[in-house]
């Protein structure tokens, strides 16, 4: 016999629409985020978030415009929140102002699990005998940082005009333990892997945006990326999450394991202070 949940087509947009209609007698809040493969992901942030609202279930809706245009549809309704990850929606000015509706302050849910103190607890699982002297030697989000804008400076730059100027482009796909250049102190991804994706955004910016130079626009939105501290709030968190992967098994000796479940471990250990505002506002929409 197969259970209730299992009797939904899991993808199909009639059950992602419908799903809180038989889940939400379990919730005392419904929370709905976009992505459809990341409702344990968002249900440890929100327990550790709101730890005296009782939360069973999150509600994936398969993307960012019906999250807004479910928010828009529920405003009579204070039991339920809309959280949507930033983008570049924000440099865009593509903000929806809705009561029930809550942007994060960053790219992506990823991006606020660059904490010191649950990155150093995953390393003592793996290891229960290290020093936490040897940890803080061997790395700090605060040098990771900066690894992050050598990296990714210049190649999140570029996936903002594919946003912006809407070229139907796909973000380039990067393995840093394959397509990383660990040589020199200033790592950085390989030229034979970066230049090429380059060109194709420089021919597709010309063919799409023919009055627009493609040097003149890298160089008018850089300084959204001018720093390691901008490049970890507006860089896509996956591609902060998978190179922490590939670094602290480098550094560590890490054992194989899937990126999501590192995430879920990494999950488990943060405090999510960065997100205290988010608790705040919600909260203050609920009362």
């Amino acid at each position: 016999m197969i259970s209730l949940e299992e009797s939904f087509p899991k993808k199909g947009e009639n059950y992602l629409l419908g799903q809180d209609v038989i889940w939400s007698q379990f919730n005392e809040v419904n929370f709905y985020v976009e992505d459809l493969d990341q409702e344990n992901f968002y249900l440890q942030v929100l327990k550790k978030l709101f730890p005296t609202i009782k939360i069973s279930r999150i509600f994936p809706l398969g993307g960012k415009d019906n999250v807004i245009t479910e928010a828009k549809k529920s405003l009579r309704s204070k039991k339920k929140i809309f959280l949507l990850e930033l983008d570049f929606d924000e440099i865009l000015n593509k903000k929806e102002t809705i009561k029930n509706l809550f942007y994060l302050k960053k790219y992506s849910i990823e991006n606020y699990l660059l904490e010191n103190e649950a990155i150093y607890e995953l390393i003592r699982e793996e290891n229960p005998k290290i020093k936490t002297a040897e940890i803080k030697t061997k790395f700090s989000v605060s040098d990771f940082g900066s690894e992050c804008y050598n990296l990714f400076n210049l190649l999140s730059c570029h996936f903002l005009l594919i946003n912006k100027y809407e070229l139907g482009l796909n973000y380039l796909k990067i393995e840093p333990q394959r397509d990383c250049d660990y040589s020199t102190s200033n790592c950085c991804i390989k030229s034979s892997i970066l230049n090429p994706y380059f060109t194709l955004v420089k021919n597709e910016l010309l063919n799409k945006k023919p009055k627009l130079k493609y040097s003149t626009q890298i160089n008018k939105h850089k300084k959204y990326f001018n720093t390691a501290a901008k490049c970890l709030v507006n860089t896509p968190g996956k591609y902060l999450i998978n190179l922490l992967k590939t670094k602290l098994k480098k550094l560590f000796n890490f054992c194989q394991t899937s990126i999501e479940t590192f995430v879920y471990r990494l999950t488990k250990n943060c405090n999510f202070k960065d997100l205290e505002y988010l608790k705040v506002d919600v909260l203050n929409y609920i009362r």
